[in-house]
C-alpha cells in the first residue's frame, strides 16, 4: 500500500509519495528544484517494488517537518503567509497534482492573495517535497551563513561601534588568537590557579603595553571581554577543570557522582472521533477481590467514515491527555499485540486499524496543549476542538459508549442502576456486587469491540452514491472498501517518535548528581560527555524532559526544540529505591517521606535542646564544685601534671580492677550415681595455669 508521505529510492532518484488510489499514484521528486508531481499507475509501482527497484527509506527531511518555527521569528511569519495562501489547494486532492486542474487552483490563488506565480509554484513545492505538513513551509534560515565555520576580521572589529569608551578597538586576528592560547595555558590552564585579571594583565604585557602605562595605552589594545569570550569558547569547563585541579584531585573531587459525520469525510482515516466516559459497573482489585476499586474510565476513538472502533482505553486514571494519549497510540499500533496482553488471540484482518488520521475531534480540555501542536505542525493531523455542552458534535462515538454498555449489562455484576442507594427499604446496594477486575473487564470489552468491528451492522449509516448498494453497512467491511476504493489518508509515522512526542513534558534541573525530576536523578552518556554533572558547570540549570507516568525508570531528554530529537536518560542508582513504580506512586511515596522528615526534625531539635540543656547542668554542677585558687597556687597548680596524671591513671586502674578481687564460693553440689554407681567428687573449679589446661584425663581414653 503507498500511502501519503512515504519515500522511496528509484532510479538514483528519492521520491516522496502524494496522494493514491486503486489505479494511480501521485508523486514528486524531492530532490529536484524545479519538480512537479508526477502520475505512475500503481500497478507499475507495485510491480518495481517487487523487483527491489523501489525501496522504502527513511525520510531524509523528517528534521524540517519536525522542527517547528520559533514563535514570533520571522521564520514563523514566512511560514504563516504561504500556509494561509495555499492551504485550501493542497487540500482539493487529486485535483492539485494534475496540471490543468492545478492551473485553476493556483489562478484562484494568485487572485486572493496578490503574490507572484513563481512563489507560489515555491509554496508547493516546499510543501510537497519536505513533508506535506506546515513545518514544511519555514523559512530556511538554518541554511543561511558559514554554519559552524568562524568569521574572520583582519582589519576590521567585530561587533558594534563603541558609544562611550574611546577608540575603535582591535580586531581578533589569528595572531592574536595565538597569544591568547598561550597566556590562557601558561596563566589559567594550570595548578597555579590564578586569577582572570591576573591573566589578562599579563595578556596586556605580552601584546606590548608600555610600561608603566597611562590610560591612554589601553585604548587599542584587545578588551577584557575578548579575551573573556575566547576562554569561554574556545576551552570547555571538563578541561579547564583537569588543568587547574589536576587529573587526581578532579577524578576524585570533581568527576560526576552518579554511583550512589460521513459525507464530510472522503475515506477511512480522515476523521477520528475520541471521547471518555465512566463505565457503569464497579470492579474489584486484582490482588484482593474484597477490595471495591470503583468504576474504570473509557476512551473510544472512532472512524467516522466506517463507524469502526479503531483504538481504546480502559483503566483508572481519570479523564485527561493521560487517558486520551493511550487511547490515541492503540489507535495507531498493531492490535494483536495490545489483544494477546489481554489473552485474546486474534488475526491482523479482524482489527487492522492502525495509523495516524487527518482529522481528530475532542473535548476542549484534552485536545489543547502542546501535544495539539505536534499532531498539527509535525504529524499533519488537524485537530478540531468541540464547544462546551456540545457533545452532539461527536454524536457517533458518544452513541457508542450506550451500545457497549447495553451488550455488557447482563454479563457484570456492580452495574450501576437508577436505583438511589440506601433510600430504598431492604434496596440493594450494587457497589457490594462487583466481582470483575480491571483486566477481566477489559478483556470484555476487547471482545464487545471486536465482534462490533467484524459482525454488527449499522442500521443508520448514510451510504456516498459511490458506495454499492449491496455492500453490507458493517465497519470491518467499509473499512476495507474505503481503503481500496477511497484515498487512504492515513499516516505510518515511527511510533516511538509519535508517543515520546505526546508524553507530558516539564523540566528537570541539572545538578552534579545528575538530572533532577521529582526527587529523582537520571543520567545519559550525552549530558556527561557535555559536562553537565561538573561542579564548574555553568550552562543553563534546566531542560526539557518528556516523562512517563507509568515508568519512573527512563525520562527523555529534549536538547533542542526539534520534534525530531530526544535522549533516553536512566534512572540512577542514587534513586534506585524509586525504580519500577509509576510517577504517581513516586509522588506518594515522596510526600510520605517529608511527613516523616517534618516529625524527625522536631525530634531532632527536641533532643538537641535537651543536650544543650544536659551539658549546661553537667557545667555548671562541675564549676560548683571547682575550689577558688591565689595566684601562686595557681602557678604551683601547672607543675607536676605529669605526676598527677600517673596518680590519677592508678586511681582508675584500681578501681577497675576492684570487682575482681570478691571472694569466690567454692562451695561443690553434691552428686547422687544413679543405677548402682558410684562416683567420687570431684572440683569444678577453673583451672588458672597453662599445663592444667593442656593436663590429659583418664578418664577421656
Amino acid at each position: 500500500m503507498f500511502m501519503p508521505n512515504d519515500v522511496y529510492s528509484w532510479d538514483q532518484r528519492r521520491i516522496r509519495i502524494l496522494w493514491s488510489n486503486r489505479q494511480a499514484v501521485f508523486w514528486i521528486d524531492i530532490d529536484d528544484e524545479g519538480a512537479l508531481p508526477q502520475i505512475a499507475s500503481k500497478s507499475d509501482l507495485e510491480h518495481l517494488l517487487a523487483r527491489a527497484d523501489l525501496k522504502a527509506i527513511t525520510d531524509p527531511y523528517l528534521n524540517v517537518s519536525m522542527t517547528p518555527s520559533k514563535s514570533g521569528s520571522k521564520a514563523e511569519a514566512v511560514q504563516e503567509k504561504a500556509w494561509a495562501a495555499i492551504k485550501d489547494a493542497v487540500k482539493a486532492e487529486p485535483e492539485i497534482y494534475q496540471r490543468k486542474t492545478r492551473g485553476e487552483l493556483l489562478n484562484r490563488v494568485l487572485g486572493e492573495t496578490g503574490t507572484t506565480k513563481q512563489t507560489v509554484y515555491r509554496w508547493l513545492r516546499r510543501y510537497w517535497q519536505f513533508g506535506m505538513c506546515k513545518n514544511a513551509l519555514n523559512g530556511r534560515y538554518d541554511l543561511c551563513g558559514g554554519v559552524g565555520k568562524p568569521k574572520s576580521f583582519e582589519s576590521k572589529r567585530n561587533g558594534r561601534m563603541r558609544t562611550r569608551s574611546p577608540g575603535e578597538g582591535v580586531p581578533i586576528t589569528d595572531g592574536i588568537k595565538s597569544l591568547f592560547r598561550i597566556v590562557i595555558e601558561k596563566c589559567l590552564l594550570n595548578e597555579g590557579k590564578y586569577e582572570f585579571d591576573y591573566a589578562y594583565n599579563q595578556l596586556l604585557i605580552s601584546y606590548g603595553v608600555k610600561i608603566p602605562s597611562t590610560p591612554e595605552d589601553l585604548i587599542n589594545v584587545p578588551t577584557e571581554r575578548q579575551f573573556k569570550y575566547f576562554y569561554q569558547k574556545e576551552y570547555t569547563s571538563i578541561e579547564v577543570t583537569k588543568k587547574r585541579e589536576g587529573e587526581i584531585n578532579y577524578l576524585k573531587d570533581f568527576s560526576p557522582s552518579l554511583g550512589t459525520s460521513t459525507a464530510e469525510v472522503p475515506g477511512p482515516g480522515y476523521l477520528y472521533q475520541i471521547d471518555a466516559t465512566i463505565a457503569d459497573v464497579y470492579l474489584t482489585s486484582e490482588h484482593d477481590r474484597a477490595e471495591i476499586i470503583g468504576r474504570p474510565t473509557m476512551y473510544f476513538v472512532v472512524d467516522v467514515f466506517s463507524r469502526a472502533i479503531v483504538g481504546m482505553y480502559v483503566g483508572l486514571e481519570n479523564a485527561s491527555w493521560v487517558s486520551a494519549m493511550e487511547a490515541l497510540g492503540n489507535a495507531m499500533a498493531d492490535k494483536v499485540a495490545y489483544c494477546a496482553e489481554y489473552g485474546v488471540e486474534i488475526t491482523s484482518d479482524l482489527w487492522p486499524m492502525e495509523g495516524l488520521p487527518e482529522n481528530i475531534i475532542g473535548d476542549r480540555g484534552e485536545m489543547l496543549g502542546r501535544h495539539v501542536e505536534v499532531l498539527s505542525k509535525s504529524f499533519h493531523v488537524d485537530i478540531q476542538n468541540t464547544p462546551a455542552f456540545r457533545a452532539d458534535w461527536k454524536g457517533i462515538v458518544e452513541r457508542y459508549f450506550r451500545t457497549i454498555q447495553t451488550k455488557m449489562k447482563p454479563f457484570v455484576e456492580g452495574y450501576v442502576t437508577k436505583d438511589p442507594i440506601g433510600k430504598k427499604r431492604h434496596g440493594n446496594d450494587y457497589r457490594q456486587d462487583g466481582m470483575l477486575t480491571l483486566k477481566e473487564f477489559t478483556k470484555m470489552i476487547i471482545k464487545i469491540v471486536l465482534h462490533y468491528n467484524n459482525d454488527h451492522v449499522v442500521s443508520t449509516y448514510d451510504i456516498d452514491s459511490d458506495v454499492p448498494k449491496s455492500l453490507p453497512a458493517n465497519p470491518l467491511i467499509l473499512w476495507n472498501w474505503g481503503i481500496e476504493y477511497r484515498t487512504g489518508l492515513l499516516r505510518r509515522p515511527d511510533p516511538q517518535l509519535v508517543k515520546i512526542n505526546l508524553l507530558p513534558h516539564t523540566n528537570a534541573t541539572v545538578t552534579e548528581y545528575g538530572l533532577k525530576l521529582f526527587g529523582c536523578y537520571y543520567s545519559c552518556k550525552q549530558a556527561l560527555d557535555w559536562g553537565w554533572f561538573e561542579e564548574n558547570y555553568r550552562g543553563p540549570k534546566t531542560v526539557t524532559v518528556a516523562y512517563d507516568l507509568y515508568s519512573t525508570n527512563v525520562i527523555y531528554l529534549r536538547p533542542s526544540d526539534s520534534y525530531l530529537e530526544f535522549i533516553p536518560a536512566n534512572l540512577t542508582a542514587r534513586s534506585r529505591a524509586y525504580a519500577d513504580i509509576t510517577v504517581w506512586e513516586l509522588w506518594i511515596a515522596q510526600d510520605m517521606r517529608r511527613d516523616v522528615a517534618a516529625t524527625s526534625k522536631l525530634k531532632q531539635r527536641s533532643g538537641s535542646v535537651n543536650l544543650v540543656s544536659d551539658l549546661q547542668q553537667i557545667k555548671d554542677e562541675s564549676k560548683q564544685q571547682q575550689p577558688t585558687y591565689s595566684k601562686a597556687e595557681k602557678a604551683k597548680r601547672v607543675k607536676g601534671i605529669n605526676d598527677n596524671k600517673r596518680n590519677e591513671r592508678q586511681y582508675e586502674r584500681s578501681k577497675k580492677t576492684a570487682d575482681r578481687k570478691a571472694p569466690v564460693d567454692n562451695h561443690t553440689a553434691t552428686v547422687t550415681p544413679i543405677h548402682g554407681g558410684t562416683s567420687g567428687q570431684k572440683g569444678f573449679k577453673l583451672p588458672t595455669r597453662l599445663k592444667d589446661l593442656l593436663k590429659e584425663d583418664d578418664a577421656d581414653e
